[in-house]
């Protein structure tokens, strides 16, 4: 994405809170927090595999979805809070595991119809019969690529 200087102006001035960020492709340590997410939640379900069709790409957003509730609902995540070097060994201090859920839901940040929305969401999705249905589609997913990678051979 480009951003001119005319882009860059109106975004300060006009929503509070939002700061520029640079981050070059390929290079990790520019945004390790992202990459460390596209490698544990992309590569570890997806491998290398080159998905090139339609409906592959469908699919592959539709368990882009299911993904995002699964792990932004259910998937407790600790938070490095301190880290310090005593005798060349280094000591971390981590929070309690909390969901991204619970973390937002814990902060002034929602309105309350955002919040209702959300602890709906929760109570109506079933955690197991999630994970379930993102295998079940991650199956199709590989079997579509199997079948092109054979035809294109």
């Amino acid at each position: 994405m480009y951003l001119n200087a005319h882009l860059v102006r109106f975004w300060k001035e006009n929503v509070v809170g939002v700061h520029l960020s640079r981050s070059r492709p390929y290079q990790k340590n520019d945004n390790r927090l992202v990459e460390q997410k596209n490698d544990s939640l992309v590569r570890q379900y997806f491998g290398n595999m080159r998905l090139d069709t339609l409906a592959q790409w469908t699919l592959l957003n539709e368990i882009y979805n299911l993904m995002w509730l699964y792990y932004n609902l259910f998937q407790p995540v600790m938070h490095l809070q301190e880290k310090v070097t005593v005798n060349d060994k280094v000591r971390r201090k981590w929070d309690q595991a909390q969901t991204p859920y619970e973390r937002l839901k814990a902060t002034a940040a929602l309105s309350a119809e955002q919040r209702q929305r959300l602890d709906t969401l929760y109570a109506q999705t079933n955690p197991q019969q999630l994970r379930r249905e993102i295998y079940r589609r991650l199956d199709q997913l590989w079997d579509m690529a199997a079948t092109t990678t054979a035809s294109a051979a």
